[in-house]
């Protein structure tokens, strides 16, 4: 068995607001903007990939990618059916390419079910979450459902939770479906989700639990249960005898219902006040049930808090129409500009795949000259050929050396921004700024970059994706 040894958390920058969800469709649907508070929104660059990435880096952070197993890749909403979303990922990350990779989705405990077999398996593996979860504009499931990404990283050592046993149970119980080839589930009642999804399957899992990690329902200190229906993960718990538990905040008022990358979140936001020895539970209902128990570690003190920051730090929206166009769940003029035509060049990615998903330059040998992209001549007075080294670009910081604001190039969100970036240590390229506060950055102003959607094809579906750069005090 594996223990958890980091996390990683990532909420995108907007908050859409309830309340303006209700005044854009309250007169048409009453479940418009239910609830109180905010849910994060996704901007129109980003989807599971790229939030599952960012969430990876900041997990991976201090510790070497190169001894990592296996990667598995947890949505309700892929990108693509077909390719492996996971193998973007693992790209992106510059994981070395015999990491094992693979897709879990189709329920939103699937992140639960890969930390599951990642934890018995003993392997030193990364679990990556994220999600953009589906719903019919108006309805209920649209207000409370929020996106993000979030990764725990498993492995040999003692870290921040150790492993003491868990139980999953595989049902074909469905309070949620969504067919393919079609945009949108379907729920059943709430009623029906609580008695016989949460009070009966979950309350089970959490009894084959205890016994497998030969504890009480006494001894558990906190309980991490991702709900959106009020009142029933307090009533699992009392009838569960973890009355002496502390349940663990469901954050839907700042910032919704993340569907896969849920539980991990919460966990994060409950690591900031868990304290070494404490027994933490972590349940979820999908299909069946999944419970696992830890013990925190010594290091949960010194955790840098993992989601606060995000949540304190998000920028407040009241245009409900940016989620419907950033969805593509409207048609709208694109103008003249706008209608281009996309070359997937699949096998032009493929061969500089380093460079496009990676962010990978080059430095020359013989100068220390640092170049994007790379190339076999250097970029030098002196002839030099075939002495450049990868040189990895992603986690360094940069400059604005120029920046355009340009309204009349399209983009999903205007202006369009770019400008020629110095990348610290060397290096200087053309790149496109992002996020929602793009248009303020200046000349001087310090990046980080990002990986993002480049572009999409509308004809087919087919992403490109590469990195951007956006104010460092956001970056991911």
């Amino acid at each position: 068995m594996s223990n958890v040894l980091s996390i990683g958390i990532y909420l995108p920058t907007l908050r859409l607001s309830r309340t303006a969800i209700s005044q854009a469709l309250g007169w048409l649907a009453n479940g418009a903007g239910a609830g109180k508070g905010c849910r994060t929104l996704a901007y129109w660059d980003e989807d599971s990939v790229t939030m599952a990435v960012a969430a990876s880096r900041r997990t991976l952070a201090s510790h070497k990618s190169a001894e990592i197993d296996a990667l598995h890749f947890a949505t309700t909403t892929p990108p693509f059916a077909e390719p492996q979303n996971a193998a973007f990922v693992r790209s992106a990350l510059q994981l070395r390419e015999t990491t094992l990779t693979q897709d879990v989705h189709g329920t939103p405990r699937a992140a639960l079910v890969a930390l599951h077999m990642a934890l018995e398996s003993g392997s030193k593996t990364l679990i990556a979450a994220a999600d953009m979860p589906a719903a019919l504009p108006g309805s209920v499931a649209e207000s409370r459902a929020g996106d993000a990404g979030a990764a725990l990283l498993t492995g040999d050592g003692p870290g921040l939770l150790r492993y003491l046993g868990g139980a999953n149970l595989s049902a074909s119980f469905i309070d949620r479906y969504r067919a393919a080839g079609h945009d949108y589930p379907q729920e059943w009642e709430e009623r029906w989700l609580r008695e016989a999804g949460y009070l009966e399957l979950v309350h089970e899992a959490i009894d084959r639990a205890l016994q497998a990690a030969s504890l009480q329902p006494e001894d558990v200190d906190h309980v991490v249960l991702p709900c959106s229906v009020p009142g029933v993960a307090a009533a699992l718990v009392a009838k569960s005898g973890l009355n002496r538990a502390q349940l663990a905040p469901a954050l839907i008022e700042t910032c919704g219902d993340t569907g896969t990358a849920h539980a991990f979140v919460m966990l994060g936001r409950a690591l900031e006040y868990i304290t070494p020895g404490q027994i933490v539970l972590v349940a979820q209902l999908g299909q069946g049930a999944t419970a696992l128990l830890f013990e925190a570690g010594h290091a949960v003190a010194d955790l840098p808090a993992p989601v606060s920051p995000s949540l304190e730090g998000g920028l407040s929206e009241e245009n409900y129409m940016k989620l419907l166009a950033f969805r593509g769940q409207i048609a709208w003029d694109r103008g003249l500009r706008g209608r281009f035509l996309i070359n997937e060049a699949l096998s032009t990615a493929w061969r500089n795949a380093d460079a496009l998903l990676g962010f990978v330059g080059s430095r020359c040998r013989e100068t220390g000259q640092i170049q994007f992209p790379p190339t076999r001549l250097a970029a030098s007075a002196e002839f030099h050929l075939d002495t450049q080294e990868p040189y990895p670009l992603a986690d360094r910081h940069g400059r604005i050396a120029t920046f355009t604001a340009d309204l009349l190039a399209f983009s999903p969100s205007p202006p369009n921004c770019y400008g020629l970036v110095d990348i610290d240590g060397g290096g200087r390229m053309l790149m496109e700024f992002t996020d929602p506060q793009a248009s303020l950055l200046t000349p001087g102003a310090s990046v980080a970059f990002a990986m993002r959607i480049k572009d999409l094809d509308a004809q087919t579906g087919y992403r490109r994706y590469f990195w951007k750069a956006l104010a460092a005090r956001t970056a991911n």
